[in-house]
């Protein structure tokens, strides 16, 4: 049974953000990128270091709620140099593997993982990468492949000949590694290239080939590097959480215009109507029926009730069978309550 500590990589700035923020603490369905991140990694591994860097400050708080290491990286030298500064860490646990994800990857799928994970298991290999096949690969690091389909490197889009560039599987950045052999092989790595950084794909060409497993669907190699970005992911989350919630039951009347916390609860036979938003960690019971333009957040609606349109419920709990008038505020923190008309 391999041991296996799962490095996050969320030190860059994300220039094209335009943002103070830094680039992982953006949201997508109420939840920065990171969260996605880390929740995949609790899945799949036994620890998790983070590499922070640009805005550590905005990224602190947020970590501390979570059972992980921090470390720091700066100033931000490339994929190879934020994981030497995790050296220390690896030399002291006793993971034999690490995984890599970036913090700016929300929709890879456990699937994905797991079956990266199964190749790598059962090659024995030093190293297995997650690729993906696009329409259009620029920008990415394109996949080297021998005679015999083992790939034997990794080439950045600023150092690919035009031969490379039209090879259309790319590498999407993460990575299963044996940790002696990353150990080993970071303080090897060389900035001698077009952006003078210090390159994680490097080590392919320092082991005898490396393993590869292809996502199902290219969405999963999608990285977030700009606002229109952002929205794209948000709106794959979006299909992905009401697709599976209609699956289960649930009547989604307009899901291009239905948003649904990826850590809500919902019953079967429940209505939703064009609007909506169900976010934080809300329960949504048996039977109940949300009226157009309902923003619900972090509360518990009991069975049957009828959520009225245009209402907003914060931080509360609606008994079974409770019809919620039109235009209703309900928050404890304002006990009176609010009925705007409109």
């Amino acid at each position: 049974m391999h041991n296996i500590c799962t490095v996050i990589l969320a030190a860059g700035k994300g220039t094209r953000m335009k943002s103070k923020r830094p680039k992982v603490m953006h949201e997508i369905l109420g939840f920065p990128l990171i969260y996605y991140t880390i929740k995949l990694a609790r899945k799949v591994s036994n620890s998790i270091v983070v590499v922070i860097g640009y805005g550590k400050e905005h990224i602190n708080t947020y970590l501390d709620k979570f059972e992980l290491t921090k470390v720091v990286q700066e100033p931000q030298l490339g994929t190879g140099h934020a994981l030497l500064q995790t050296r220390d860490v690896l030399e002291s646990t006793d993971a034999t593997d690490a995984i890599i994800l970036p913090g700016d990857m929300p929709l890879i799928k456990n699937e994905s993982i797991g079956g990266l994970l199964d190749v790598y298991q059962d090659t024995g290999s030093n190293m297995g990468i997650l690729t993906a096949v696009l329409q259009n690969p620029y920008g990415y690091g394109r996949i080297i492949r021998d005679e015999d389909g083992h790939v034997t490197s990794i080439v950045e889009e600023l150092d690919a000949t035009p031969d490379q560039k039209r090879i259309s599987e790319i590498n999407t950045g993460v990575y299963i590694i044996k940790r002696d052999f990353l150990l080993d092989a970071l303080p090897r790595l060389s900035a001698k290239n077009a952006k003078g950084e210090f390159y994680l794909t490097d080590i392919v060409g320092m082991t005898k080939h490396a393993i590869s497993f292809n996502v199902a669907s290219p969405d999963e190699a999608y990285g977030i590097n700009s606002r229109r970005q952002l929205s794209h992911a948000a709106t794959i989350m979006q299909q992905r959480i009401n697709d599976n919630f209609m699956d289960d039951g649930i009547t989604i009347i307009a899901p291009k215009v239905t948003w649904i916390s990826p850590t809500a609860t919902i019953a079967c036979d429940v209505e939703i109507w064009p609007n909506v938003h169900i976010l934080g960690v809300t329960k949504i019971e048996h039977g109940v029926k949300i009226m157009p333009g309902v923003w619900i957040t972090d509360s518990n609606i009991g069975r049957g009730s009828i959520i009225g349109n245009n209402s907003v419920i914060e931080n509360s709990a609606i008994k079974s069978g409770s019809i919620i008038e039109p235009y209703s505020y309900i928050n404890p923190a304002c006990p009176r309550g609010r009925h705007n008309q409109g």
